[in-house]
């Protein structure tokens, strides 16, 4: 098996549904197989996944398991030379997992590869970024998004075949060889930060991570996070903290909670929500 095609899925069935199609429609000319992680969605995903495309390799979980924990299932049960991680809000395009293939076959000092993403109306979404600094993270969760140009790439045009820090996860395809040597997401990191921490162990180990601007996915993007109950909002800072904490260091996370505190009230207000977020720091509420 050359290609293994992952998609973690919670609640849309229907962009589901035409991601499937677009499988169907534009396969890898490589042998594949294709894993659905359904996290216990409400909506009949797993059933329609079942029933309408039955050769699909479908994993039910009884609870959410979130991104981390649903790729990471994905990935114990790929046979696949290469793992492709798959949102499942995108529709595929001809060619894209072929040229990533191709390109992982031909460098293999590269130990993962991204493309382009578009939104439904064609023009490009920006899917490339630097790894953060704690001076992002406080600009970024200010909404001070003008001090973030050099974070965020915005030099970057999308048109360049390059080595870069982090590509979106939304398609980003790796050697299974790191996968069995070095794990793949960290469980910890629930939600989000996963695909950071991820580039950076893959860059720890050597490997360079390239992207590739002559293939593309089309991406309808936040599908799931957008269905984010306040609990789950307060998880996903939880996630911001500790990733932050492990690059760098305790203090990042004493600087940045307030600032998440008073994020995550305006967007939930829920009072719970944000006992919820101290609590996990260990500290009085």
């Amino acid at each position: 098996m050359t290609l293994s095609i992952i998609i973690p899925s919670w609640n849309t069935v229907a962009l589901l549904r035409r991601c499937l199609l677009s499988l169907e429609t534009h396969p890898a000319a490589a042998t594949q197989e294709i894993i659905v992680v359904d996290n216990a969605s409400a909506d009949g995903s797993a059933d329609m996944v079942a029933s309408e495309f039955p050769s699909v390799r479908l994993i039910r979980n009884q609870m959410n398991n979130g991104y981390a924990g649903g790729n990471n299932q994905g990935a114990a049960a790929a046979q696949g030379e290469y793992l492709l991680l798959l949102g499942s809000d995108t529709e595929v395009h001809a060619g894209t997992m072929d040229a990533l293939i191709s390109f992982l076959n031909a460098h293999p000092e590269v130990g993962a590869a991204a493309c382009r993403l578009e939104y439904p109306d064609g023009k490009l979404q920006p899917s490339v970024k630097r790894f953060p600094t704690l001076f992002n993270a406080v600009a970024m969760y200010m909404s001070l998004h003008r001090f973030n140009r050099y974070y965020l790439m915005s030099d970057f045009a999308h048109d360049q075949l390059r080595d870069v820090d982090q590509p979106d996860g939304t398609c980003f395809m790796l050697r299974r060889s790191f996968v069995e040597q070095h794990g793949l997401f960290d469980v910890s990191l629930s939600i989000l930060y996963n695909d950071v921490d991820l580039c950076r162990r893959i860059k720890q180990t050597g490997y360079k991570i390239y992207f590739l601007p002559s293939v593309s996915v089309m991406h309808y993007g936040g599908s799931s996070t957008k269905q984010a109950s306040a609990a789950l909002r307060a998880e996903m800072y939880r996630n911001i903290l500790l990733y932050y904490e492990r690059y760098h260091g305790k203090l990042s996370r004493w600087l940045l909670l307030p600032i998440l505190v008073l994020r995550l009230f305006g967007a939930t207000r829920d009072l719970r929500a944000v006992k919820v977020l101290i609590q996990a720091q260990r500290i009085p509420a």
